[in-house]
């Protein structure tokens, strides 16, 4: 189990709280004043969970200077009261942030795809690199076949 400090618990409630009302904000179609208070409460919190130091460096790296942009221009525009734009803002900057995480093949490799039935030393998906499709699953009839 991880331990965490005080400070690192407040981030999880804060990141936590944060995703509610951004959430909820959304729900509501778009309310500005929720956005920007769940906007807020994010950022605060992952200063508080990481670090003000890291949360820097994290953000300013040269990659990551077009995504921290637009994440940082849409938080911006949202709290300018124009939250349609600012979220979309933060969408395009967030994927652009987050895109060079490492992924792993394995798990798409392995996931079942509806109609295909894996066999013995296949992997569930057809479309998986280097491997054989499996068999269709044949429908069966409405009719009570």
């Amino acid at each position: 189990m991880v331990s965490l400090t005080d400070f690192q618990r407040i981030g999880v409630g804060l990141v936590g709280f944060g995703l509610f009302f951004i959430l909820f904000g959304m729900l509501l179609y778009f309310d500005s004043v929720l956005l920007a208070f769940g906007n807020i409460l994010f950022l605060s919190g992952l200063v508080f969970i990481i670090g003000f130091r890291r949360t820097f460096t994290f953000f300013f790296q040269r990659p990551k200077l077009k995504g921290t942009s637009f994440f940082m221009g849409g938080v911006l525009i949202v709290l300018m009261r124009w939250p349609l734009l600012g979220m979309l803002l933060e969408a395009y900057g967030f994927i652009t942030l987050f895109r060079s995480f490492p992924q792993h093949p394995a798990p798409r490799r392995d996931m079942g795809a509806p109609g295909w039935r894996a066999g013995p030393g296949q992997a569930s998906c057809p479309a998986a690199p280097g491997r054989v499709p499996a068999t269709p699953i044949p429908a069966k009839s409405w009719h009570g076949a």
